[in-house]
């Protein structure tokens, strides 16, 4: 009977184990299948400008302007003069204390002409990955960035809407790290959040955003998958960063 019964909790402990770990994995494959030119399921579009066009965001499951897609599909990022931001909360099955390592694949077509993280007015990408959370009442937010200008490996922090959003970015691609080629791209947001902030926060928001209003010009570019993963999963292929601070 004591076997039975502990056979019992064993086999309990190891379902909830099991469950855990399932809870905490997360990955968006950007599958297009029926949903072609939509959005993917579970994100929304919602940091725009007023006045200012939106960025288009759809998926694609083909071949397009002699560029071979992956089978699963992908997330095309276009924008025209436009701003804006893919939003979804990967938190709600994501621990960034057990998958800290954010991985995904992505490569840009057309820059924004001129674009420059360093310049105000020329502040535009073809396209970013970005983490914010919310504390005390300041929304913090670091920023992954494919530049036009803006040298490889340079950091820099910016604010918005009078100091209520505050932004650590980095520069991880630019113009010369080529057109059309697809890169893969890891960063611990573990680490670089409780460097940039202080803190790991337990719920964040992820997006995709791209702009190319300040430049009055187009950018074009596109993700095929993004993913949380463990430590122990990362193939070390972060960059080497440089400050931009004195």
């Amino acid at each position: 009977m004591m076997q039975i019964f502990l056979f019992i909790i064993l086999t309990v402990l190891t379902l909830t184990t099991f469950a855990e770990v399932e809870k905490k994995k997360w990955r968006e494959n950007f599958a297009a299948e029926d949903k072609e030119g939509n959005l993917p399921d579970g994100w929304e579009i919602n940091a725009t400008k007023w006045g200012v066009n939106k960025t288009s965001f759809e998926l694609k499951n083909k071949k397009e302007e002699n560029h071979l897609f992956a089978a699963i599909g992908v997330l095309k990022i276009f924008s025209d003069e436009a701003t804006g931001a893919l939003f979804c909360e990967p938190y709600k099955n994501v621990d960034l204390n057990r998958t800290p390592i954010l991985r995904w694949r992505w490569q840009v077509n057309t820059f924004p002409e001129g674009g420059d993280g360093r310049k105000e007015h020329k502040d535009d990408q073809a396209i970013v990955i970005y983490v914010g959370a919310s504390d005390w009442m300041v929304k913090k937010t670091i920023a992954y960035r494919w530049e036009t200008e803006t040298p490889q490996g340079l950091a820099g922090d910016v604010s918005y809407a009078g100091g209520a959003v505050k932004v650590k970015w980095f520069c991880l691609r630019n113009r010369k790290s080529g057109e059309g080629k697809w890169v893969v791209e890891e960063r611990n947001i573990a680490k670089d959040f409780k460097k940039a902030f202080g803190f790991i926060p337990k719920e964040f928001v992820l997006s995709i955003g791209a702009n190319s209003q300040n430049t009055k010009s187009e950018s074009l570019a596109y993700i095929d998958y993004i993913e949380f993963l463990p430590l122990d999963k990362a193939k070390g292929l972060e960059i080497a960063l440089k400050s931009d601070k004195k």
